[in-house]
């Protein structure tokens, strides 16, 4: 009778559990341009297309919205505005869209849980709107050609890291002009559901060699029962050369990863290939690793030969034939002996996330636009561990000429975030300004600053003692 075991102290688990985040934001800050007799000009907006550099945002989108900010057209029905994602998707943002209605200064949304969509002749209002479209015709090149699609749900469930491009197009040769003065796109989603698992598989007490069919499923208790259906699975995987009973794969059970509870891994055996499969016993619990966090618990990792390259398994006990363990002091105890192979480790809990805020009134503040200027007071200087600063920032202030458009950057050290763009629309009326941020920080010490520029109109910006300033840093080491 065959008999198949599992040699636990030779199991490598690791699960990066999906965690949901926040909404991340990402911002293009390029003044868009739409030429008057845009048409004999060819009709493209002077920056076409307008990118942004997506990294570090969710490997599964839930949720995205698109921002055209402080749109300004005649005629907005001549527009034609194309949303292509990193790997080629086409999504037509609006065409042919309110009418001869002119707007100024207008920020839309673009978001598929959106209750209304544009008219094709009312007037384009600020708000939130599903993609509207009433002409679908090719956009000129570079722009891809069509088909297009109306919605942006096809952009669910995608990767959001790369680079995407925003086209805009006037199609009709009148006298109209305009512009886009920046847009952004917002994104809510998961980290990686998929986890790493190794094991050495035992033939009748022999690691087994040649190969084999592997049979996952994803249970809720330890021990089999009637009532015990998988939460999730079975994923099979098939391994071929196996040598000395070593197997590894990468599992991804979607959400279902995620529920609260005790979780057991359901391991079925076929080798060869054809003959029938046999139940490992004992299941294997999975240690969930949450996101600022490594493997606690990886005890008894017996045949870890090369444990050089992988973050710490910090209660790796016993790890009596690590003969490569070369961060390990003690091989007895093996703490802090890294394990190979496993991907998608999250922050380490010996370093944990930093932060750091500050909140003040403004003191008595003006300048003349469109010079930079750099609040001074507010400026601060913090002890940063190497990897990512999540910036959130709130200012009030006024301008003495309205509409004016300002700029809005957070520095630290040397380097500047994305821009954030605010619209002033009434002179000397305070109105608050808000954003959030991401910049790479450097290890060490390094000051931060907040930079305002005019990008739009004539007026000037100010504080006085009646404005506060805050903003708050979480800083996460990579």
């Amino acid at each position: 009778m065959r008999h198949f075991s599992w040699i636990v102290p030779g199991i490598v688990l690791l699960l990066a559990a999906a965690q949901p985040v926040r909404a991340q934001t990402y911002f293009g800050s390029d003044l868009m341009i739409i030429p008057t007799n845009a048409a004999a000009a060819g009709g493209r907006a002077t920056v076409y297309p307008s990118t942004i550099a997506v990294t570090g945002g969710p490997v599964k989108i839930q949720d995205i919205t698109v921002t055209l900010s402080n749109m300004q057209h005649a005629t907005p029905s001549d527009l034609n505005v194309l949303l292509v994602g990193p790997r080629g998707q086409r999504v037509l943002l609006m065409s042919g869209c309110g009418g001869n209605q002119a707007i100024s200064l207008t920020t839309v949304n673009f978001n598929q849980a959106a209750t209304a969509s544009l008219s094709n002749s009312a007037k384009i209002l600020p708000g939130t709107y599903k993609p509207t479209q009433f002409v679908t015709t090719s956009l000129p090149s570079p722009a891809p050609p069509t088909p297009y699609i109306g919605t942006l749900e096809t952009l669910l469930g995608t990767d959001a890291n790369g680079t995407w491009s925003l086209y805009v197009w006037d199609s009709f040769n009148d006298a109209a002009g305009g512009a886009i003065n920046g847009w952004q796109i917002s994104f809510t989603g998961q980290t990686q559901n998929s986890f790493t698992y190794q094991g050495v598989l035992e033939k009748d007490g022999t690691p087994l060699a040649g190969n084999a069919n592997v049979r996952f499923t994803l249970h809720g208790g330890a021990v089999s029962s009637t009532a015990d259906l998988p939460l999730a699975g079975p994923i099979v995987r098939s391994f071929s050369g196996i040598e000395n009973g070593v197997i590894t794969t990468e599992l991804d059970f979607g959400v279902a990863i995620l529920i609260p509870r005790e979780l057991w891994l359901g391991i079925e055996v076929e080798s060869p290939p054809g003959s029938g499969y046999s139940t490992v016993s004992p299941r294997t619990r999975l240690a969930i690793v949450p996101v600022a966090g490594r493997a606690l618990t990886a005890d008894n990792a017996r045949t870890a030969t090369t444990a050089t390259t992988a973050l710490s398994a910090t209660t790796a006990n016993t790890a009596n034939t690590a003969t490569t363990a070369t961060t390990a002091t003690t091989a007895e105890t093996a703490n802090s002996a890294p394990w190979t192979g496993i991907t998608n480790i999250p922050l380490g809990v010996a370093n944990p996330p930093r932060l750091f805020s500050f909140n003040n009134s403004s003191a008595s503040l003006g300048y003349s636009a469109p010079s930079e200027i750099v609040l001074g007071h507010t400026t601060q200087s913090f002890d940063f561990q190497a990897g990512l600063a999540v910036v959130d920032f709130s200012l009030s202030g006024y301008t003495n000429a309205g509409p004016s458009i300002f700029r809005f950057r957070f520095k630290i050290g040397n380097t500047f975030s994305a821009p954030v763009m605010f619209t002033f629309n009434e002179s000397l009326e305070h109105s608050t300004a808000s954003g959030s941020v991401v910049i790479p920080v450097p290890a060490g010490v390094q000051p931060c600053s907040i930079h305002i520029t005019r990008t739009f109109g004539s007026g000037d910006f100010g504080v006085d003692t009646g404005d506060t300033v805050s903003y708050s840093i979480l800083n996460l080491r990579q």
